[in-house]
């Protein structure tokens, strides 16, 4: 396995580790386990990686990206800063991108200094 590969696979690992603790193990693993060309261990291990290791690393976080993306974006980011910023950039939009916006009061049209 190449040293890059080796890398990625130690930050998958990783970023398993904490999805399990924040998520819980069966979540995490049915997610980890959905993304082609990885395969994972019960104890978050990653056991297999194949070839492109930056393209499993950027299906893994789109696996997860829906759960809860603000605290998985944060849990993940030193996978995001290894793929690169591209990615980070692209990956930060569209987890902003997925949050609710948030209405602004309307103004008091009685009272308009309210």
């Amino acid at each position: 396995m190449s040293e890059t590969a080796q890398l990625y696979q130690k930050l998958l690992e990783d970023a398993i580790r904490k999805q399990m603790t924040i998520l819980g193990p069966q979540i995490t693993l049915l997610k980890a386990r959905n993304v082609p060309g990885i395969t994972v261990t019960d104890d978050g291990k990653v056991a297999t990686l194949s070839d492109n290791a930056e393209t499993i690393a950027t299906r893994f976080l789109e696996e997860f990206r829906d759960l809860s993306s603000p605290l998985v974006k944060k849990t993940m980011q030193p996978l995001l800063s290894a793929i690169g910023p591209s990615m980070a950039q692209t990956t930060t939009q569209q987890v902003v991108a997925t949050q609710p916006k948030l209405v602004e009061p309307k103004a008091d049209v009685k009272n308009p200094n309210n």
